[in-house]
């Protein structure tokens, strides 16, 4: 089993263990207060305290970074498009399930470099 597989698995329970928690909270909630809450989860009472203040910040900084470093990683192994579903997933769920989202294509995209480069040496 290559390390690629390996690391799989993990990522794809990650995945499903944020996507499934992160809606499990915020979908019940825009359902009680509406769409225009949303709003709430970027600028809403987190603010106010100086605990939320500072997690906004560092979440803000961890997904500028990782957005960042994907890019980078998306367009050296032609997966563009993938970065961009991350992106999405970021501000419609969280970088929770993102970053183990573009992970997983990333593992993805790189095995299947691996197997090319192989069938054609």
């Amino acid at each position: 089993m290559t390390p690629t597989q390996i690391a799989r698995k993990p990522l794809f329970y990650v995945f499903l263990a944020s996507l499934f928690t992160q809606n499990a909270i915020g979908l019940p909630y825009v359902a009680r207060n509406g769409w225009r809450s949303t709003a709430d989860f970027f600028v809403g009472d987190v603010w106010k305290t100086v605990p939320g203040k500072f997690a906004m910040v560092d979440l803000t900084f961890v997904v500028i970074g990782f957005h960042v470093w994907a890019l980078g990683e998306a367009r050296r192994l032609g997966m563009v498009r993938w970065w961009l579903a991350s992106v999405v997933l970021t501000f419609a769920v969280g970088i929770a399930t993102a970053t183990p989202f573009f992970l997983l294509a990333r593992e993805a995209a790189v095995e299947r470099q691996s197997t090319e480069a192989a069938v054609t040496a």
